[in-house]
């Protein structure tokens, strides 16, 4: 601070010697009657903190952008990154299951045809007339209805309607397989077959078995 007074008397002093050197005539002073304001000069301070200059800025130019780095630094170079060690693949193997064998699919009885199915035989049998039924073709004899679930068809129909009286000597009929003179027949059906008459009929055959055994049978079981 003593500095500062000290620089600020010598400036005024300078300033004085100067004016007094200059050989100029004295002039006449006007009075000056206007308002008088203090004046205030600014004195630097060697404490008071430099100030900070602002960032220099680049102007953008067409290029690629440039680093700026410091003169002292030495420059980075830069070079492609170093392949790394690829990781190491274990190997493992895995044992490979033997097979089990497809066990073959064991063979299933085929169905014996009609004429080959067994007859449960108990030794029994009755003999009487029949008669048929169930005829299609207009050129073997007159046209007959057959059973629903059993058309006339172009192989061997073995297949019969029981009487009363098979029926009844036989209990559990419906199903049945009997021997007709040694041919074996399904009963299928049931037939009132002029019961309580002289010509009752024992079977009505379908007309391919008739056809080989004619009207008077034997029929075993």
């Amino acid at each position: 601070m003593r500095r500062s007074i000290a620089l600020a008397f010598a400036i005024v002093a300078l300033v004085a010697v100067a004016a007094s050197a200059t050989a100029v005539p004295p002039t006449a002073t006007a009075r000056y009657d206007g308002p008088f304001s203090a004046v205030t000069i600014p004195i630097p301070s060697p404490l008071a903190p430099a100030a900070i200059p602002a960032p220099a800025t680049v102007e953008p130019s067409a290029g690629p952008p440039v680093a700026l780095r410091d003169p002292a630094t030495a420059p980075v170079t830069t070079s492609a990154p170093r392949a790394q060690p690829a990781a190491a693949v274990e190997t493992v193997v895995k044992p490979t299951p033997t097979p089990k064998p497809t066990p073959k699919p064991r063979a299933h009885a085929k169905p014996r045809p009609q004429s080959q199915a067994r007859v449960r035989s108990t030794g029994h049998s009755l003999h009487g007339n029949a008669s048929w039924y169930c005829n299609n073709n207009a050129s073997r004899g007159p046209i007959s209805s057959c059973h629903y679930q059993y058309p006339d068809t172009g192989g061997f129909n073995a297949y019969a309607a029981a009487g009363p009286r098979l029926r009844a000597a036989l209990g559990n009929w419906r199903g049945r397989i009997v021997t007709v003179d040694g041919v074996r027949v399904k009963l299928v059906d049931w037939c009132q077959c002029y019961k309580g008459r002289s010509y009752e009929k024992l079977i009505d055959l379908y007309l391919d078995v008739y056809r080989r055994t004619g009207g008077s049978v034997t029929i075993r079981w």
